[in-house]
């Protein structure tokens, strides 16, 4: 079974089906990652023990950084809606105060 502490670079890569040997974009991927980490901690109030056994976060980790990747242009649709698959995951980890 994977966590999230198993999701490294080759991990996305391979989830976003880009080459291994492909690495014009690396750095671009890990800041995405930290990114989604980032913003999933804040979101759910998790310290970075807690983000790394929230496994029920894996695949909104796994989407948020498959859609920066996708669209990283800065123009941004108007009739743009979150997704509502993540933050199905999000609640699931997700500390109400």
């Amino acid at each position: 079974m994977y966590s999230i502490k198993d999701i490294d670079l080759d991990f996305m890569k391979n989830y976003l089906r880009i080459e291994l040997e492909f690495t014009d974009d690396d750095i671009e991927l890990q800041i995405f990652m930290q990114v989604a980490k980032d913003y999933l901690q804040k979101v759910c109030g998790l310290t970075e023990d807690e983000f790394l056994d929230a496994n029920t976060l894996i695949p909104a980790y796994l989407i948020l950084v498959a859609e920066m990747y996708e669209y990283r242009s800065a123009m941004v649709q108007t009739n743009t809606k979150a997704n509502p698959l993540i933050q199905r995951y999000i609640n699931t980890r997700r500390k109400f105060f």
